[in-house]
This record gives structure tokens, sequence and C-alpha cells, in this order.
């Protein structure tokens, strides 16, 4: 994909063909690397995932393409499990398969109804996270009563399985030889793991020991986003081999038991199908299920859960916001010795006695690894991600990745070498991997791939961090993105990329996923305008204090906050003030609508999934709670702050033209906002479309309506910055047509 151009202006096609390096595994011994990189399949309007093997200085494709790679893990130093969907399945359902010596197509090893959504090795085998058939079809409710919901009451469908490999490989062997009806009689090696829960648990994540001996799940009570503050940890003592063993026995007794009645059930179910349906229900219900294992459910407090087990799973790592469950509260980090602590595992005061590990890091934790001897986080700095070894002791070391590091995507190998997916403001990403274990000294980075080759000689421009005063004083960053022949001299229009979150941050690097699916940033300083991608107030990697600063005070403040990089930029000569636009999505949407509405400083604003009036928001949403954690109460009880910090509060103002783009499936950000903006813009005869995305939820995840996306952002505000012809439906395709021709 590169041009042999001195300095090629790359197409929104361009950005969004691109090879995404998405995710990576390294092998126990460290010898070996599997990741995954994502490139759209246009055909298909879909983003399929391949999965690539690095052993011995050289790269080489394991998956075959129309393909949707969800995850990847080792098995053992030359095996890999792989969790895959065929990009022409209908419902896109999620297999496990084994790759044994990293050749052939892969051995499928399950095949549930429903989708796997994931697993985690363990034990000879793996623990898979699934939705019950029975309980997601709700079979006996559709029969009588038809299809519905009872909202944020529906018990969870989540089920918990474990699958032993070596079992699975002779079930599959001994299945060819049989007919059909043969087959049928074997059993599958598969047991559900939690038929040992008291009722449905909604399962967010599982921990299992190293040891095969123990899981440790975190659960809440219900899937529904309300719950969300209300999650547990429970520990699961098993041995599955037993366990399997003892299933395999009870189940061909059913199976042969099964055939003796089979006359007499035919007829029971003729006369009574229902009642003979609830009969079974009852007896399963009643069944025994203490041979699968002991739960215990830990004294942590509610809201606590375990980020990470230790190598040996003797300690785990908890995550808990001990100050407050709010949605600006950063997490803390605490150390539970489960050996040390076994006789007081269920005691309620368990919290009280764990050391906090993350007391000196005011810093928002983004992901946390322990695979090594060593326990990792993540975290933003600003416009940095920084990854940390923590000690015992609550200090931490800074890895030497300079600025290369990853908020998730990095991972390390039982002998402690290190690899990660990184970049910065002149690389592209790439994967790097320790040259030693990163328990010895002066262990450094190496590169292993090569993708900077898709954007040799692209003009991208030039990223830089940069730091201003805000109307209160505080001290805002961000990233500065000029053209690559910036003149000091001249005067730019300016665009502003608001970040989602707001609890997230922008990054100092090329080309991030946002920048190549939503907003069309190096399009934008190819044609000479100017970007900044603030961190405002609220964003993560400025400490606990800054991220509160929102309380209260959303939307006012960002808009502070964009403003005073106006007067910052201007101060210094570099921009053109009757020419400056703002775009975002999600909150990132909800500020560019505030702005737009409220402030007098903007020629144009694109709302990409933004919140238009927070009360409509709040009834509609799936986490009402958002609201309430940031604006200190419920707007059925005072309205007064709601009202203040919505954009719709001052609709009777408005004068900026506004484009709204918007997702039909949306329930982070439902579209009832973008309908109720493009109504009020309407009455008050401001310049304002409307695009809906149908099929779309709050992101927007097909390449084709990614290209819409960026088409109509370019386009809208190059016609409202540079005086272009505005033609948000055909023109920009056409060129590109053109420029490839």
């Amino acid at each position: 994909m590169s041009k042999s151009k001195a300095s090629y202006e790359p197409t929104i096609d361009d950005l969004i063909s691109l090879d995404l390096l998405d995710s990576l595994k390294i092998n126990p011994s460290g010898s070996k690397l599997a990741y995954t990189a994502m490139r759209p399949n246009w055909n298909k309007n879909q983003y399929e995932r391949v999965c690539f093997i690095h052993d011995k200085n050289q790269a080489y494709q394991l998956t075959k393409e129309s393909n949707i790679i969800s995850q990847i893990d080792w098995f053992d130093d030359n095996s890999l499990v792989v969790l895959k969907a065929s990009l022409s399945e209908t419902m896109n359902k999620s297999q496990m398969y084994l790759y044994e010596n990293l050749i052939g197509d892969g051995l499928q090893i399950t095949d549930l109804k429903n989708s796997v959504q994931y697993f985690k090795i363990f034990a000879g085998g793996a623990v898979i996270k699934a939705s019950d058939p029975k309980r997601s079809d709700n079979k006996k409710r559709k029969e009588k009563f038809g299809t519905y919901i009872h909202f944020e009451q529906e018990e969870s469908s989540a089920a918990l399985y474990y699958i032993n490999f070596e079992k699975t490989k002779e079930y599959l062997e001994k299945s060819k030889s049989l007919t059909k009806r043969e087959a049928k009689k074997l059993v599958k090696p598969i047991i559900e793991i939690s038929k040992l829960f008291p009722e449905p648990y909604a399962i967010l994540n599982v921990f299992p020991s190293p040891k095969g001996d123990m899981l440790y799940i975190n659960y809440r009570l219900k899937d529904d986003l309300v719950y969300l503050e209300e999650n547990y940890v429970m520990q699961i003592k098993i041995n599955p081999d037993k366990a399997l063993d003892a299933y395999l026995k009870k189940e061909q007794v059913k199976k042969e038991k099964k055939k003796e009645d089979k006359n007499n059930e035919e007829e029971n179910n003729n006369n009574n199908n229902n009642n003979n349906d609830e009969e079974k229900d009852d007896k399963e219900k009643k069944e025994d299920y203490s041979y699968l294992g002991k739960i215990t459910k830990l004294g942590l407090p509610k809201g606590a859960q375990v980020s990470q087990i230790s190598p040996d799973g003797s300690k785990l790592f908890i995550g808990y916001q001990e100050r407050d469950r709010k949605f600006y509260t950063q997490g803390d980090g605490f150390l539970l010795d489960v050996i040390k602590h076994k006789s007081k595992l269920k005691d309620e005061n368990l919290m009280s006695l764990l050391p906090k590990i993350t007391g000196k890091l005011d810093r928002f934790i983004s992901r946390s690894s322990w695979k090594g001897t060593d326990l990792l986080v993540s975290y933003a700095d600003y416009t940095k991600p920084k990854i940390v070894k923590l000690l015992d002791s609550g200090d931490f070391d800074e890895l030497p990745t300079k600025g290369l590091s990853s908020l998730l995507n990095y991972d390390i190998s039982k002998n402690d070498y290190f690899t990660v997916i990184g970049g910065d403001e002149t690389n592209y990403d790439e994967i790097y991997v320790s040259d030693k274990p990163i328990t010895e000294k002066d262990w450094k980075l190496v590169k292993l791939t090569n993708y900077s080759e898709q954007i040799k000689n692209w003009s991208l421009g030039k990223a830089e961090t940069i730091t201003w005063k805000s109307k209160d004083d505080t001290e805002i960053n961000g990233v500065l993105v000029k053209p690559k022949n910036y003149n000091p001299n001249k005067k730019y229009p300016l665009v502003f990329i608001v970040h989602g979150g707001p609890a997230w941050y922008s990054e100092a690097r090329v080309a991030t996923t946002t920048n190549r699916y939503y907003y069309p940033m190096h399009q934008f300083v190819n044609k000479d305008i100017l970007i900044v991608e603030p961190n405002y107030r609220g964003s993560i990697g400025a400490g606990q204090a800054f991220l509160e600063l929102n309380k209260d005070n959303l939307g006012v403040g960002d808009m502070w906050d964009l403003e005073s990089c106006i007067d910052y930029l201007d101060n210094l000569g570099m921009i053109d003030t009757s020419k400056v636009g703002c775009m975002g999505w999600s909150q990132g949407g909800y500020i560019s609508a505030f702005v737009g509405i409220h402030s007098k400083r903007f020629k144009a604003v694109s709302v990409g999934a933004g919140i238009a009036d927070w009360y409509t928001y709040h009834i509609c949403n799936d986490i009402p709670q958002f609201t309430t954690h940031y604006l200190s109460g419920s707007p059925y009880r005072d309205r007064a702050l709601y009202e203040k910090t919505a954009p719709i509060s001052k609709i009777k103002e408005a004068q900026t033209p506004m484009l709204i783009q918007h997702g039909d499936l949306d329930y982070r950000v439902p579209l009832a906002n973008a309908k109720e903006l493009y109504r009020g813009l309407k009455e008050m005869n401001v310049h304002v479309e409307l695009f809906i995305f149908p099929g779309m939820g709050h992101p927007i995840t097909k390449p084709r309506e990614n290209r819409a996306v960026m088409y109509q952002n370019l386009n809208w505000f190059s016609h409202y910055l540079l005086g272009e012809e505005l033609d948000l439906l055909q023109k920009e395709s056409d060129e590109e047509d053109e420029k490839k021709k």
C-alpha cells in the first residue's frame, strides 16, 4: 500500500484499509508470538481479523482470510487456541479451534449452540463463557406468551463451561467412525460449571488458578448495566478431571435410561407437553451438582473484583474503588494472599486486611498482567501510555518503553519476556519484544514487524503535546497536529477532535483508531487545517483531582477548556479564529453539541452519538447512574443541573451549523438524543443534517459506514472552514474514485 511519491496524501479509503495490529500473545517460553491484524473486507462490509505467528525472525499467516478472530491464547509452547467465526456465517457464531504445532486449519473443539464469548486456558483445557441455550431461547415462555422482555429484571443467561482438550480429541476421533445416530449416544466431554450457582448470575470474567484447582469469578446478579456497581467475587474449588469423569458417567446413565423410557416419554409429551417440560426442569434443578466443585463467596465488599492472579495461584490483585464507586473515581489495587488469609476469605472485613499497593500511583489503571514474576499495570500519563512494575511496597518501576507502549496490547511470558504493540507521534504501531527477560538489567525492546511500510512517504502531519491554562486556571493538555509544511507566519483554520469517555484520553500517536474510522484528521491537516485533540477535564492521565473536575460542571468546564485553547493558539498567532470547528463521538459528541449551541466561537460542529439533553439521556440509556454520578442526583428530584449542562437548554440561541451522526441501535446514547437536537435546530432555522446508520450501536463497526462517517465529516468542515461545495452524499466518493483511476 505504500506509495512511491515523495509525499503521498492518503485518502479515507487508504486509512480504513490499513492493517491494524489488534492483539498479541507470547508463548510460555517467550520463543514465539501470536498476533492478530484487522483489515476491512469491502465486499462483505465487515472487518476481518487474521492471526499470524512470529517464530525465529519470520512471520507467517496461521488463519485464513474471511474470519473474525476475537481471541487467541497459548495452550502450550507450540499449540494455540483461536476463537473465531467465519464472515460468511449469518450470526458470526464464534467457536474455539486448536492449532497444534501451529499448522493446518485447526481442530474445532467447541460446537456450542450459542457463540463462545471468551475462554481462559485451564487444567488441560479451558473454561468457557457462553449463553445457556435454554435460558437464552426461553422456549417455554415464547410458546405460551410470545416474546417480551421484563425490563432490567431478566435473569442472566450466562453460563460457564469446562472442556478438556485431550478428551475432546478422543470424542471427535471416535465420532468419525460412527453414524449420526450412534454418535448421538456419545457424551460430549464438556461440563457446565455454572450448574453449581444457586441462581443464574451475570458472569463478568474468570481467573483460573495456574495450578488447575481453583477458579475466581467476578459476577453480578443480572446482566443489565444498572447493576454495574453490584459485582461480587466467588471462588470455586474444583478438580476438573474428577468432575468431568463424574459428569460423563452420570450422562451416560441418563442416555441409557432415556432410551429405555423413550416410548413412555413420547406418550407423556403428546398428552401433556407443557407439564412434562416443567417436570423436566424441576428434576434438573433438584439434581445434585456438588461433584463439580465447592463455591465460596469471598467477603470482599460489593464492587471489589479480581483483576489478576499470580503465576502460582497464591495471590490475587484486587481492584476496588475505595473512596466511592462513582464513574469518575480511580480504582485502587490491593493484594490478597489466598494462603495467608485462607481462614478469613468469607469474613466481611477481609478488605481491611489487604495492603493497598497502588497508593503512590495517582492514575487510572487500564490493564494489569501477572504472568511472569512481575505484576505489570498500564495507565495513561497525559498524552502518553506507560507500563510499570507494581511492587508489594506500593512503589513502581517504569518499563523503558520510550512512549511506544500501549494501554491494552502487551503481554509477558512465564520467563518474563515482554512484548507490546506500540507507536508514537512518528512511528506507526509495530510489535516489539524484549531482548532478554525484563527481570535482567539493560534489557531493551526490539522491533519485530514492519507495518510502517504501509504508510511510507505518507503525509500525516506532525503531532506534539501542548499544554494551556483554562478559564479557571486549570492546566489542560492535548495533542496538536500541524501540516507537514507548517508555516509559522500563516494563520490556519482549527478543528477540535474530542475523545469520548469522559474518562479516556487523547494519545500522541500516528493513525490512531478513531482517526481512521471516525475523524479524517490526516485529510484535514493535508488541507492546511490544524487539529487539537484535547484532554479536557475529566480525562484520565492527570490524576484523581483532574478526573472529577467536570462533576456538576459537564459541558460548561469542557467549553472553558476548548475556548481557552482557541485563545492560547490565537495568542501564538497560529489560527484564524473565524474558522474553528469541533467534532467528537459519544462524550466528544456531547461536548461538540454543547459548544455548538452555548458558544459563539465555532463555525461548524459535528456530533457523533452525542447527548442532547441529560434528562432524555437518563431515562433512555443503559447506564442511568452516569448522570446521577456526574450531576449529583436524579432529574426526577432536581433538574437544575441537568438543564444547565444540556446542549438543548440554549437551543433558542443556537446559530452554529451541526452535522449529526448516530446509530439506530445505540443503547448507550439512544437515538432520541440525535432527533431532539435535529428537531430543535430545525425549529431555530439553523443548518442541521442528521445521518442515521441502521444496524449500528454506539460504535460504527462496518467499513462502508466508517467511510460514510469520514466522508461526511471531511466534506462538512471543508465546506464551512474552507468554502468548498457541500455535497455530503456523492462528491467525496466520486473524487475518491477519480483519484484511484
